[in-house]
Order: C-alpha cells, then sequence, then structure tokens
C-alpha cells in the first residue's frame, strides 16, 4: 500500500518567526512586513537593492528604513555583506538569509535592543508583583479605558515603561490627555508614547509642558479652521496644528489677520494654501504688522517712496532703486507677501 499527500500550494511555504506577529506586529508598518516576507521568502537568492526595490515598487530608501527596523527589533542581525536571523535564547541560529542590501544608518535605540520589543507574560507578571507603581497604572488604564485590560494591553504599558522608559506618572498623564480628546485607545496610547520617548519626554515636567502645547495647538487649529472654513475630516495634520499654533499662540495674530491673509492667498494663488497664508504672516510678524491699521500704513508708506514713470508709452510703473514693479501686477499683491 502506498500513500500520497497532494499538498498543492503547500508544496512551497517557508518560515516566518513567531515574534513577528506575537511581538512587532501591531507596530510594523506594511512596508516594514512586505519587506520582511519578501527576504524571507528569497532567503536562497542573493538579492541587489534594485531587484527588491523593483520587485516590492518601493524606493530604495524605503527599503532600507524597512530592513533597518527590524534590525533594531533583534529580528534580523546585520553580519558583513548578510542578514542573518537573530540568535534566540534556545538555539543559535546560524543560517543566513542573504540579502546584501546597503548598509542603513540605523538609529541609536534609546534601550538595549534586546529589550526593545513587547514583554512576554511571565515577565510581565513578575514585574507586576515587584513594582506597585506599575500596578497602579494597570489599574488606572482600566478606569480611563473603561474596561478589563487584555494581555496585549498589560504588554504595552510594560514595553512603554520597562523598554522605552517612560515612567509610570508619564504614562498616565499621556493616557488621561488621549482620553480627554476622545483617542484613548491602546493603539495611540503606544503610538504617542514611543514618540515621546524618541523625543525625550521622560519627566512629568516635561509631559505637562509638551500636553499644554498640543491643547494650545488643537484649540489654535479650531480657532484657525472656523475663521477659514475648513472642515476637517478625521483629526489636523501636524502641519495645520503647527501652523495654527505659530500665527496664534506664537506669532498673536488676531482673527482679523489671518482673515486677511487667506483672501490674498486665494486672490493670489486662486486656492487655500497653507504654506503660502504662512509665509505672508511670516513676513508681517518679522515687520511687526500685528494689525489692520499698521497694515494699512506700512504699505501706504511703501507707496509713497516709490517713483512713477511711463515705460514706452504704455501702462506705468514705478522705479525704486533701480528696480520696477508693474501697476497692474501690484494691485493683485501686496509687498508683505511673499
Amino acid at each position: 500500500m502506498s500513500y500520497q499527500i497532494d499538498l498543492g500550494q503547500w508544496k512551497s511555504v517557508f518560515a516566518v518567526p513567531s515574534c513577528v506577529v506575537d511581538q512587532h506586529i501591531r507596530i510594523a508598518s506594511e512596508t516594514q512586513i512586505k519587506v520582511l516576507l519578501y527576504l524571507l521568502r528569497h532567503s536562497d537568492k542573493e538579492l541587489t537593492d534594485a531587484e527588491t526595490s523593483s520587485a516590492l515598487r518601493l524606493s530604495e530608501e524605503e527599503l532600507a528604513n524597512a530592513v533597518a527596523f527590524w534590525i533594531e527589533r533583534g529580528v534580523l542581525v546585520k553580519s558583513a555583506d548578510m542578514l542573518v536571523p537573530a540568535p534566540t535564547s534556545a538555539q543559535d541560529v546560524s543560517v543566513s538569509v542573504q540579502a546584501p542590501v546597503e548598509e542603513v544608518k540605523s538609529h541609536k535605540s534609546h534601550t538595549a535592543m534586546s529589550r526593545a520589543q513587547r514583554p512576554d507574560s511571565v515577565y510581565v507578571s513578575k514585574l507586576l508583583q515587584e513594582d506597585t507603581d506599575l500596578a497602579g497604572l494597570m489599574e488606572e488604564a482600566q478606569t480611563v479605558l473603561q474596561k478589563p485590560l487584555s494581555s496585549g494591553d498589560t504588554a504595552t504599558l510594560v514595553m512603554l515603561y520597562d523598554t522605552f522608559g517612560l515612567p509610570c506618572a508619564v504614562i498616565a498623564l499621556l493616557l488621561n490627555y488621549l482620553a480627554s480628546i476622545g483617542r484613548a485607545s491602546m493603539r495611540e496610547l503606544e503610538r504617542c508614547g514611543i514618540r515621546w520617548a524618541d523625543a525625550g519626554i521622560k519627566t512629568v515636567e516635561e509631559a505637562e509642558q509638551e500636553i499644554e502645547r498640543l491643547t494650545e495647538s488643537q484649540e489654535a487649529w479650531r480657532r484657525v479652521s472656523k475663521l477659514l472654513g475648513i472642515r476637517n475630516v478625521g483629526n489636523p495634520t501636524k502641519a495645520q496644528l503647527e501652523n495654527a499654533h505659530r500665527w496664534v499662540v506664537v506669532w498673536h495674530f488676531s482673527d482679523e489677520m489671518i482673515v486677511e491673509a487667506y483672501e490674498r492667498c486665494v486672490n493670489i494663488k486662486g486656492e487655500y494654501n497653507i504654506s503660502y497664508i504662512n509665509a505672508i504672516l511670516k513676513r508681517w510678524h518679522e515687520k511687526g504688522v500685528k494689525s489692520m491699521d499698521a497694515l494699512r500704513e506700512a504699505e501706504a508708506a511703501a507707496k509713497k517712496k516709490q517713483k512713477p514713470k511711463k515705460k514706452n508709452g504704455k501702462g506705468s510703473v514705478f522705479s525704486v532703486e533701480g528696480a520696477s514693479f508693474d501697476v497692474d501686477k501690484y494691485k493683485n499683491t501686496s509687498l508683505f507677501d511673499d
């Protein structure tokens, strides 16, 4: 008697480390997952940057950044001109995944890479027994999120505390801030927490200052978007928040001046352009023009300095220190606009 199993497409399979799913899939991007799967699938081939980028429809910079991510996470190790699986505690894997991508300038991790991953349940349980502050954070997180914490939620909090070095009080402040703006979730907490750690926000004072800045930016954008009649789908972009904060909090422009800059932008560009509006307001700020009266006075004074003259008998131009300005063009712009 003979036996045969028809595996079909399962005849060709390749291995993916369990830690990719267990520890990294929540923070890995689509591009990073794509690159890792491609390298694992073609581990028997010598791949170049060009062919790998072409196959995945990525730039070589995107490819290098994705490879750097898996090196930083301890999944791959760069050895000479090859990538090899990172050794585990159980065995030292020596089989190489040969893919000589260009050497990447990986960012120096703020913690040892052996710990830059989501902790397992045994380690979490032990840490909770030893650290009362961490246990208190877990209770507060349940209260804020209004739900029992899953093992994944607990691991995320421990990772932010133990791996990324954020004190429990800082994590609690961040979580409560996210709840105040309706964005309290473990995914958002992880994303913002890692960003804070990278920015060096590690004390309660620094966290409070950052929350104050974020709150001011949100309020400034609400004011600006209402003035300009802009309705966002979803959350405002980073550029919108930064520009609104600059115009309102840093430069202290009035509603009237912001609207004036917006209208001049639309008249000249034919559309809303936040960078152009910022350029107009920046010029006014540098010249100390903070009100419409001051703007009108400055522009009137600038016009008086100009001397009109005829040009070929057609139309007129103003000549100032050797430079000429067309009158018709001048009507549509301002000396204080970019």
